[in-house]
């Protein structure tokens, strides 16, 4: 009886030995793949990362230089140990549902440590970023020229259409704030000024003002030229007396450096060759500097990129004048060989920089200021316009001209209505509050002047909700203000809720932009130096996906 027994037993050792061995073949596999399960979770970390930082530095190339925003976001996974095409990577950079929205896929082909024997030797590890980039409002407009171009020609964007007629303002350290220059002029003769304290202005820029070209697609032979750069003392209205603006008598193409003296040298600001330039004191003649930035650097910084300096390239600076002009606009003229330098540049395009060659899409900055120059006791606003265009035909349509997140504005033509480019306001901005701030706007206003912020042109219609804070509080009407001298030396800001049905057209180059409609009123002679910005609430760079 007891032999049966053992015989079971031996037999039953043996099932065991069995069942442990294949339970082992299991264990050890399921240990085999938690092993590639965790290399395949560290490497999606790894990737994850590097799709972060990539959509990150990238979407802040956009809208207008798409490629150049794939460019970075991929150089960006690279530095994070993810380059396109090497080791099984794959970095696919891609527009997310809007001009300012990145998405970047990262996807690493990972060898399996143990999944080699289970017949699965690699397996792909799959991550993706969204980031978005509500950065500095542009402001200015799509066109190719800020402010007026008395002889625009050939140069001329189709996407200058509807621009506003004003020119750029740089004031000076020694001039009053309400005189209009929120951000140059650093003193303050009344005290009921917003941002005035025991006669400092709390808003003075030390950097000067600061421009943009950007060049949305390649262009041939890049130029960018001032127009009237040098400041000319000859009023506001061009018609200062000490200025002795040559007469149309007095004067023969043959002895002037311009074939239309009569028209270009005329007095008055009825003129389109009138800046306007100011003097506040007697004598005053500020310098002023203009600086060619970029296009590499921090985005939110354009002051500190590179500067250009090269032998067509190079910062320029430019004497100011309040003398006799009707001798130092003629060739001949002693004066004129003392000081040559104004009949080349007044009232005339004046060269700033020439990139010869194919010009990649990037922006450049143009930073123009008075002070630090050896004139800083000079009292004056200089007045002037900006351009960029290259030689190929259609090269001008393919860059703009804007301030940056700040531009102060000069006014002076009689009894106009402008819808002036104020900003750009992508369509993914729904949701978001548009503030437009508007300093010392009361200059030259008569009854029936009004503020009105205008949604883009493909938009049509009107915004609703828009409210006030400053001189005046609360509703507003048709987005609208009344003007009057009430705004001297004041700030006012109106915001403007985007609503959620709120579309645009952003793959044109002059879709989204918001206008800001200025009407001076009938009979009304301004001579009006306003400081504007705007902002859009919100993350200005966040991930959204």
């Amino acid at each position: 009886m007891s032999r049966p027994l053992r015989r079971r037993q031996r037999d039953e050792r043996g099932y065991v030995a069995v069942v442990s061995g294949l339970l082992l073949i299991v264990l050890l596999g399921f240990s085999a793949f938690a092993v590639d399960v965790g290399h395949w979770y560290l490497e999606g970390q790894r990737a994850q990362r590097a799709a972060d930082a990539a959509a990150l530095a990238g979407v802040t190339k956009l809208p207008d230089d798409r490629f150049g925003a794939y460019a970075e976001a991929q150089r960006y996974a690279a530095t994070n140990g993810f380059t396109n095409g090497v080791n099984r990577a794959v970095v696919s950079p891609s527009l997310a549902g809007g001009s300012t929205r990145l998405r970047v896929d990262v996807d690493s082909t990972v060898t399996n440590f143990f999944g080699g024997f289970l017949g699965l030797g690699a397996t792909k590890v799959s991550r993706h970023a969204t980031a978005e980039f509500a950065g500095p409002v542009p402001l200015g407009s799509p066109c190719n020229h800020f402010g007026d171009d008395p002889e625009v020609g050939s140069t001329g964007s189709s996407n200058c259409d509807n621009t506003g007629a004003f020119w750029a303002n740089v004031g000076s350290i020694p001039a009053n704030k309400q005189s209009g220059d929120a951000f140059q002029n650093d003193y303050c003769t009344s005290s009921t000024s917003d941002g005035c304290t025991n006669g400092d202005n709390a808003d003075y820029e030390p950097n000067g003002h600061v421009f943009t070209v950007t060049v949305r697609q390649s262009v041939k032979n890049l130029t960018i030229e001032a127009f009237d750069p040098a400041f000319v003392a000859v009023g506001d209205l061009c018609d200062l007396s000490t200025a002795k603006l040559p007469q149309a008598a007095a004067l023969a193409a043959a002895d002037t450096y311009v074939s239309n003296p009569a028209q270009r040298y005329a007095k008055g600001n009825t003129s389109p060759w009138c800046t306007g330039d100011q003097p506040f004191t007697t004598g005053a003649k500020p310098k002023t500097e203009f600086v060619i930035k970029g296009p590499a650097g921090n985005p939110w910084e354009p002051t500190a990129w590179p500067t250009l300096n090269t032998a067509s390239c190079k910062p320029r600076t430019f004497g100011g004048y309040n003398e006799d002009l009707s001798l130092a606009l003629k060739k001949n003229s002693a004066q004129n060989l003392a000081n040559p330098e104004i009949a080349e540049t007044f009232r005339r395009w004046v060269t700033l920089c020439t990139i010869p060659g194919t010009v990649q899409p990037g922006t450049y900055s143009i930073q123009v200021h008075t002070n630090g120059l050896g004139s800083d006791t000079q009292s004056g606003h200089n007045r002037f316009s900006l351009r960029a265009y290259g030689t190929s035909g259609g090269d001008k349509d393919k860059i703009a001209v804007a301030g940056y997140s700040q531009m102060v504005l000069y006014a002076n033509i009689p009894s106009t209505t402008s819808k002036f480019f104020l900003a750009r306001v992508p369509s993914n901005s729904s949701g978001q509050f548009f503030n437009v701030n508007l300093f010392d706007i009361g200059d030259g206003a008569v009854a029936g002047s009004t503020v009105k912020v205008v949604p883009p042109s493909e938009t049509g219609g009107s915004f609703s909700g828009c409210k006030g804070k400053g001189i005046t509080n609360g509703n507003l009407v048709d987005c609208t203000i009344a003007v009057s001298s009430i705004y001297n030396g004041r700030w006012q800001t109106i915001t403007v809720p985007i609503p959620s049905t709120y579309s645009c057209t952003d793959s044109s180059p002059s879709g989204c932009w918001v206008r800001l409609e200025f009407n001076y009123g009938a009979g009304s002679q301004p001579a009006d130096t306003t400081s504007w910005s705007a902002t859009l609430d919100g993350d200005p760079i966040r991930l959204v996906e």
